[in-house]
């Protein structure tokens, strides 16, 4: 649905339609101030632990549990990888392309290569285990309990809108951006459930698997499956090498994204970091800006544990309302603003009922799960198992409105002349004028 909206407009055009929106309400640019969790949020999302976690686990491992790696450890080893990915997008913009190529395919090949090892060497549970064992241990029904986990799902499939943030580095955005969400989601889709699968069938030690002294469940899986601290170190390394590659590819979109903010004056200091660096063809500012925000985010990663994971869950939280809103903004125009540009030949198109059924669908799951992640994982609800995403979001929603109430009226939106569906409405426009007043000079 995404994809369908935007191969119509791009994705600067619903920065230009939540204001336009909002004018027909008393809050003005406020609507667009909303949207901004998704900036702010994906700015912040880039330290996540996953490649410091993955070689902090081969550590434990490979010293046979001597080792026990310390928050600070771990956050360095993500700065060291976040410093690396922006000097790859600074000074690498040129092999970035062929890196993210290179990158999904390494990713694959991990997937490949742990599902052969797991499935050839580790003991196996039976198929009744993995479809019909259903473990609760929350507190909740079982109903709520499975709610409550589809956030790791969640939060694993999001990310997909990092495409509409690179579409003016594409040379054909209306084509390529739906289809890279499409098959962001698909792929995504396949070897996540595909890998679960292999994981289930080879989970025969739970408790041991889950109280691994490593901090990581499947590299603990690993190493019973192959009896190897080698071979456990090995991959672990290469699965670390998955989350590098993200960082770089994550890096790329975010700086775009603060960019065009900058550029449409949508936040502080505006002229500073809304500039692209004339020799090395990149938004440099807007990288050191990512970079800055996120090594002040990470370091909530050395308080408690609850504070990071309010952080994660409302990420997951934050970027699923902002996939909702275009899509609300769309219900409440009406679908009738996409027959405008779209003709018989555009790929991407759901049709009036299809297309209003599956966006209804869309934005209730989006408020039923917001409302649910919000809930504690388990009962009874403590201090130190409480979830506070409802606090953070709190907390956030301050600084919006704090944040709009200063810089929410310089905010100009996107210049339209530049995306691609309007230039071309306009042009077909002036050239229906242009015929009209040829045939009219005829006649006379």
């Amino acid at each position: 649905m995404l994809g369908e909206v935007e191969e119509a407009f791009e994705f600067l055009y619903w920065m230009g339609e939540y204001r336009r929106l909002a004018h027909s309400w008393d809050n003005g640019s406020i609507i667009f101030w909303l949207v901004n969790p998704r900036t702010y949020f994906r700015v912040s999302k880039g330290l996540r632990p996953g490649t410091a976690q993955f070689i902090s686990a081969a550590a434990v491992v490979g010293s046979s549990g001597q080792c026990t790696p310390e928050p600070w450890s771990t956050y360095l080893f993500g700065l060291a990888v976040l410093t690396f990915a922006t000097a790859v997008n600074i000074w690498g913009n040129r092999i970035l392309g062929r890196w993210t190529n290179l990158a999904l395919w390494w990713s694959l090949l991990c997937a490949v290569i742990v599902s052969i090892v797991l499935l050839s060497m580790s003991e196996k549970t039976d198929a009744r285990f993995v479809f019909t064992s259903f473990d609760n241990q929350t507190g909740w029904s079982d109903g709520m309990a499975w709610m409550l986990g589809l956030l790791q799902p969640a939060l694993s499939l999001i990310g997909f809108d990092a495409t509409l943030h690179m579409t003016e580095d594409m040379l054909s955005p209306s084509q390529d951006a739906p289809l890279a969400m499409l098959y962001a989601i698909v792929i995504g889709g396949i070897t996540g459930l595909a890998f679960i699968l292999v994981m289930l069938f080879c989970l025969v030690d739970f408790d041991t698997v889950v109280s691994s002294p490593s901090g990581m469940p499947l590299i603990e899986l690993i190493l019973q499956a192959t009896k190897s601290q080698a071979a456990a170190c090995i991959i672990s390394s290469m699965l670390a090498a998955c989350f590098v590659n993200a960082m770089v590819a994550g890096m790329a979109s975010v700086s775009r994204l603060v960019y065009a903010m900058a550029r449409d004056k949508g936040m502080p200091y505006h002229e500073f970091f809304g500039r692209v660096d004339t020799k090395l063809g990149v938004p440099v500012r807007a990288l050191l800006f990512v970079y800055c925000f996120n090594l002040l985010f990470g370091l909530l990663y050395l308080g408690p544990a609850v504070a990071f994971n309010a952080y994660i869950a409302s990420c997951t939280i934050f970027l699923n309302i902002s996939y909702a809103l275009p899509i609300i903004v769309l219900l409440l125009r009406g679908r009738r603003i996409l027959a405008t540009f779209q003709t018989a030949d555009t790929p991407w198109q759901l049709g009036k009922h299809r297309g209003l059924i599956l966006n209804w669908i869309s934005v209730l799951y989006v408020s039923v799960a917001t409302v649910f992640f919000c809930f504690p994982p388990s009962l009874p609800a403590t201090g130190n198992y409480m979830n506070y995403v409802s606090a953070v979001i709190g907390i956030f929603l301050i600084l919006f409105v704090t944040h709009w109430t200063l810089y929410g009226k310089k905010f100009e939106g996107p210049q339209f002349d530049f995306i691609m569906g309007l230039r071309l409405a306009m042009e077909i426009e002036e050239g229906q004028e242009d015929a009209d007043l040829e045939k009219t000079t005829g006649q006379e």
